[in-house]
């Protein structure tokens, strides 16, 4: 197998000083002319002068605004299309493949319904799925519940840990445990050995719980929240750093403090800056409105989410340190207009780095685009061996059209490339439900749908 490259952390939002992505200018300060030249396409998240001029222009033209930017600068993406990797293999909805840091080459599957982890073997031809834990709890399946993550300990090999994230019931919250593997099979986990490390507060609505957990590079546990549900943020919560939801959140599992079961990393935002003392010590980022899947990029350590709308857009973002991604004042690049909103003082909002349109969105106000999705699944930056041209370019994709896009972007987080990956009118191409992505050690990225089957992307011939 090969190795991990090495990694390093998520970054700090920086000043504009500091070459970082520009706020979004908040209504108080929007003309209604800035807001007629924010292009309503595919748009870099940090542009120069220059290219913030070209993108102006090309929307007064009337063109998408990826026509001021070439979409094959360096490397073009490629076409693709879409295969089942385990052709022996089907499960019940799932929703998560992750591996641990281990020699037993092994992937994990969750399903979301039945509760169930299973392991396999990493081999095409393998018909080995065996069960791994059976959650000894009563879990919500409302169709946005369920048992929805899964992160093993960076050092599971040594102490056997590892987390799951799932919807509790009476009353209706989610938790994050702890278990750990029999001691007397490295295929079965210990079912008595939970320990409850966070759970949320209550929350009154089915939907939007985002779910997804994951180590970070820097060995801190990162939990997503979604904004408590319903539509429109009825709680209020997208720019409320003082609760937990409409966050990315972030604990250290190995050393508690305070009484409770975790730590607080010591540069989480309301620790590092007096700026952010009001957020609450777990959260590490805000504004978004329920995240389905985050990464991080194995060469940079990049953390990438992609992060469900409302009506109208669908976002892909790059989440920083005290970052706050704009809901519930912002809908993608676009202002999401209901009475109450309130910009949160201390984190202006950044844009995400692409967006992409609701079929039932205006063609007048999609410029064009025809690519069109309802539920974004976040994905990976593809590091694997299997398609050189893809090499770098975060892959997500669709839930409800089965859609799968690449993009690129350089140092400064600037698009150089943003395009569809599948045809999705190939005779090849089957209708897919995108529900994860998920990598292997050797980074070979994978698609789960509910087809059952766990498919990977191969050349369109």
């Amino acid at each position: 197998m090969r190795p991990d490259r090495p990694i390093r952390p998520p970054p700090v939002a920086k000043t504009v000083a500091g070459r970082s992505r520009r706020p979004i200018r908040t209504a108080l300060h929007r003309t209604p002319e800035i807001h007629r030249m924010r292009p309503s396409t595919i748009v870099p998240s940090r542009l120069g002068l220059l290219a913030g001029l070209a993108l102006a222009v090309a929307a007064f033209a009337g063109r998408p605004a990826s026509a001021a930017r070439p979409q094959g600068e360096g490397q073009p993406l490629p076409k693709l299309v879409t295969e089942v990797a385990f052709p022996n293999l089907t499960f019940d909805r799932p929703v998560v493949l992750a591996y641990p840091k281990d020699d037993r080459g092994l992937l994990f599957v969750v399903e979301q319904h039945t509760a169930r982890i299973f392991s396999f073997p990493n081999e095409e031809r393998t018909e080995d799925a065996t069960l791994f834990l059976d959650l000894p709890r009563t879990i919500g399946k409302d169709n946005e519940e369920g048992l929805l993550g899964l992160a093993f300990h960076p050092d599971y090999s040594e102490n056997g840990q590892f987390f799951v994230y799932y919807s509790a019931t009476e009353p209706r919250r989610s938790v994050v445990s702890r278990f750990t593997v029999s001691k007397d099979d490295p295929r079965k986990a210990d079912p008595e050995s939970e320990q409850v490390i966070w759970e949320s507060a209550q929350d009154p609505y089915g939907n939007h719980n985002g779910g997804h957990i994951d180590f970070g590079p820097d060995g801190f546990l990162y939990i997503t929240l979604g904004d408590g549900g319903l539509a429109d943020d009825p709680l209020r919560t997208g720019q409320d750093p003082t609760d937990w939801f409409a966050s990315i959140l972030r604990i250290d599992v190995d050393h508690p403090e305070g009484g409770k079961p975790y730590g607080i990393p010591a540069d989480n935002p309301a620790r590092r800056d007096p700026k952010f003392s009001h957020w609450a010590p777990e959260v590490f980022a805000i504004g978004l409105r329920n995240v389905w899947k985050f990464s991080f990029d194995r060469e940079t350590g990049d953390l990438w989410a992609g992060d469900v709308g409302q009506n109208k857009w669908e976002e892909v973002v790059k989440v920083v340190n005290a970052g706050n991604y704009g809901w519930n004042v912002y809908e993608a690049f676009h202002p999401f207009q209901i009475r109450g909103n309130r910009v949160e003082r201390s984190s202006p909002p950044l844009p995400p780095i692409v967006e992409y349109p609701h079929p039932e969105l205006p063609a007048s106000q999609r410029r064009g685009r025809d690519d069109v999705g309802k539920s974004i699944t976040g994905g990976y930056v593809y590091r694997g061996d299997r398609i050189p041209e893809l090499v770098g370019a975060y892959v997500y994709g669709d839930f409800e059209t089965g859609r799968i896009w690449g993009v690129r972007v350089d140092e400064d987080d600037s698009v150089t490339a943003s395009a569809e990956l599948i045809e999705l009118s190939s005779s090849r191409q089957p209708k897919l439900n995108i529900a994860a992505f998920g990598e292997d050690a050797e980074a070979n990225l994978y698609i789960l749908a509910f087809d059952g089957r766990i498919h990977r992307l191969s050349p369109l011939r």
